[in-house]
């Protein structure tokens, strides 16, 4: 075999050896296709006048195509991906890096879009890289981890050029009853390109006359986006009776009109009021000698705004370690709120936590959730976690292949020359001496 033979073999096996290295996200495009477990909603984000120096959200839902519980992992490439971040529909604010889907019927969130005032007019693009948590490989042993994911492309238009239009979708308001406030909900879609905070003027009145006035304009409006606003009546003191809301909608030089709603005010004590409580979950692990957290959800299915308390005991072999009391909470009619719990944990030992809601005379059923705390890690074994979690073995597969080779090779042409088949170098001959042979 000649020398070029083997310097060839070695370049495909090292190539060979560094595609197989790389984990299988690393290959994702723009074409791979849903089947391979990740669905999306959208498919692709395209904005065609996106303001500089704005901030847009849109719409993200992600479905693991599984009946069973899967997180996602989200990044960002190309010249947008400085702009773009996913936060939680319920404050805008709240980044999130990891979704999940409980039970493949999709988990939701927004793409938030920050263009910097400065950036030139024209065509830009991103990508949000979708990946399923990484799984280890039952079928080989290179110990590199495969992950499913797909991509959705961001395509912006960048301008410079402020539009502002509106519309508003709907107005609604239920009767309520004193001592309740009244909630006049505005459905508005911001259909230009400027964020705006809309102005509401709420005025109540009474057999035509002025009752109450109230102003709210703290809430923004981004663009593209469709969101209610609420504007209240403090009902306390006032009469039971038939009362008419007329709200007014300005949205900055835009005057949206005004909508009159008619509505009744009911004596104090008319509305049942009812609080569900729908579930108590540990959060993460639980560790001795520290704080355990735990979450339980509150529904109101009522019209009233309900107000309730969360108690509790945790127990350990059966004796009371610690009761717990919550703040007061409000829970608006038609709302869910989760209420945060912290315990005190003091020993690696199993616990029961056992709690219920009460509000006004009434108190909900009883949950409960049991847990074992464990040792907390200490502070060398987060850093070897971590160090270890880190390791490159595609890089050190690459490297042990190459070893490998290098050795296959040495070994090789010591076989050869030792069998003769490579002459050993020439001794160099004295000049004088050298003798000069000719085929003539």
């Amino acid at each position: 075999m000649k020398r070029t033979s083997i310097v060839g073999l070695i370049v495909v096996a090292m190539a060979t050896m560094a595609i197989l290295a790389v984990p299988a996200t690393a290959q994702l495009t723009e074409d791979d296709p849903v089947e391979r477990g990740i669905s999306t909603v959208p498919g692709i984000i395209e904005i065609d006048d996106a303001l500089r120096g704005s901030t847009l959200f849109r719409p993200l839902t992600l479905f693991n195509a599984t009946e069973i519980e899967q997180a996602f992992e989200i990044t960002f490439r190309g010249d947008a991906a400085a702009w773009l971040s996913v936060v939680d529909p319920a404050d805008e604010t709240t980044v999130v890096t990891e979704l999940t889907d409980p039970d493949g019927s999709g988990v939701s969130a927004l793409i938030r879009i920050e263009i910097p005032g400065d950036v030139p007019i024209g065509d830009i693009e991103g990508q949000v890289v979708v990946r399923l948590a990484p799984v280890e490989r039952d079928d080989d042993d290179t110990g590199v981890a495969v992950a499913l994911g797909i991509i959705i492309p961001v395509r912006l238009t960048v301008t410079g050029d402020q539009v502002i239009a509106a519309s508003i979708e709907d107005v609604s308001i239920g009767n309520t009853e004193v001592g309740l406030p009244l909630r006049a909900v505005i459905a508005i879609a911001n259909e230009g390109n400027t964020q705006v905070n809309p102005e509401f003027t709420l005025e109540i009145l009474k057999d035509g006359q002025p009752v109450s006035t109230a102003i709210t304009a703290n809430l923004p409006s981004f663009p593209g986006e469709q969101k209610s606003f609420e504007v209240r009546w403090d009902t306390t003191g006032a009469e039971p009776g038939v009362y008419t809301a007329r709200i007014s909608t300005t949205f900055a030089d835009l005057d949206l009109g005004t909508e009159e709603r008619t509505f009744e005010l009911l004596p104090e004590g008319t509305i049942s009021r009812l609080l569900v409580f729908e579930d108590l979950q540990l959060n993460g692990e639980a560790r001795a000698g520290g704080l355990t957290g735990l979450t339980a959800t509150v529904q109101n299915p009522g019209q009233a705004d309900t107000r309730g308390t969360l108690v509790g005991e945790l127990t350990q072999g059966g004796n009371v370690v610690s009761t717990f009391e919550s703040p007061p909470f409000l829970v608006a009619g038609g709302e869910t709120l989760p209420i945060p719990i912290n315990l005190e944990t003091p020993d690696e030992a199993e616990y029961s936590f056992t709690a219920r809601i009460v509000y006004g005379d009434a108190e909900t059923e009883t949950k409960a959730v049991t847990f074992t705390a464990v040792p907390a890690a200490t502070e060398a074994q987060e850093e070897g976690t971590d160090a270890s979690s880190s390791v490159p073995w595609g890089a050190i597969a690459v490297g042990i292949g190459l070893i490998v080779l290098v050795g296959l090779a040495i070994w090789f042409f010591a076989r050869r020359r030792a069998n003769g088949a490579v002459p050993p170098p020439a001794e160099e001959e004295d000049p004088e001496t050298a003798t000069v042979t000719s085929d003539t």
